[in-house]
């Protein structure tokens, strides 16, 4: 850990002053929000399979000869899920002949210091879920690390953006060309709203989020105001509906950076997990005066029926 600057501008001692915890202060971290439009499913399977049926036509005109029409079909769907991890570790020793000297403690073992839970409460799984939601959920790509070298960022698991576009590349999803967003908000609510009567008949009955990066939910906000007016909607709020609809945008931080839109129902969207009791605890070893923290768990987006994803066609690598 770094205390160079604390060290430099308070001295390389401890005095109490009456400083405590409630005195470290940190930037907000992004929201979980993108995880809320899965279904969590807890699995032992690194490969979620399942199948889609699919039945054709049947209702004919009468008659008396046995006339069948066999439209029975089943298609497989598969899922994967990545294992990933946590690795840290400090010297809390840093910590004694500093302002921060309240964090260390006289335990011959440093995982009993108070630093080691304030460290794993309000920063390793705080931000253990940032970065799954800025870094993996969406953009990432998945890619086997170098032996013995921490893995790249962004590559822990698939996300949405690389699972959307590789069905685009085998046209498995419903692609609603929208061409490049528009720059006004009025247009680009308009642009939306084109988007949604685009969506298959069968599902405008079907409540469903539309996602779009948090920036894209302002101006379609924006717009909505510059058309219908402020608190026109049903629900009265008029920064999530779309006009005559089923569907309510929804802003994501993992979107950051894209111009992507999608749906589909909830149900459609899983995410598989594994050793979800890992995900907020953390293993704490004490070696010599060292002390380490690590976790593992595995997790997995996907959806279940391709074709039932209705997204844009500005889906793009990074």
């Amino acid at each position: 850990m770094d205390v160079a600057d604390i060290i430099s501008e308070f001295g390389a001692y401890y005095q109490n002053n009456g400083q405590n915890t409630a005195r470290i202060y940190q930037m907000l971290r992004a929201n979980t929000v993108t995880e809320t439009l899965f279904t969590p499913i807890v699995t032992d399977e690194t490969l979620w399979r399942a199948s889609q049926a699919i039945q054709k036509r049947l209702l004919q005109p009468f008659q008396k000869a046995f006339t069948p029409i066999d439209g029975a079909e089943f298609s497989p769907i598969a899922i994967e899920m990545f294992k990933m991890k946590v690795d840290d570790s400090q010297y809390p020793d840093d910590l004694e002949a500093s302002w921060l000297g309240f964090l260390a403690g006289s335990q011959v073992d440093r995982k009993e210091w108070p630093f080691v839970r304030w460290y794993m409460e309000n920063v390793l799984i705080p931000q253990t879920k940032e970065d799954e939601e800025l870094n993996e959920i969406f953009w990432g790509v998945q890619a086997n690390p170098t032996p013995t070298v921490a893995g790249a960022i962004g590559t822990a698991m698939n996300g949405i953006n690389k699972i959307i576009m590789d069905f685009q590349d085998t046209d498995s999803v419903t692609t609603i060309a929208t061409g490049a967003l528009a720059a006004n908000p009025d247009d680009f609510c308009q642009q939306i709203e084109k988007f949604a009567d685009g969506i298959n008949k069968k599902y405008w009955r079907t409540p469903m989020q539309l996602a779009m990066s948090e920036s894209n939910a302002r101006a379609y906000a924006r717009g909505y105001d510059l058309i219908y007016g402020k608190n026109t909607n049903s629900a009265g709020k008029n920064d999530t509906e779309v006009s005559k609809t089923n569907l309510t945008v929804i802003g994501l931080p993992s979107m950051v950076g894209s111009d992507g839109i999608w749906c589909t129902p909830k149900a459609n969207a899983v995410k598989l997990l594994k050793r979800t009791e890992n995900m907020n605890n953390f293993k704490v070893e004490n070696v010599d005066r060292q002390v380490k923290f690590f976790t593992d768990y595995s997790t997995g987006i996907g959806f279940v029926i391709p074709a039932a994803v209705f997204v844009n066609d500005q889906f793009a690598a990074e």
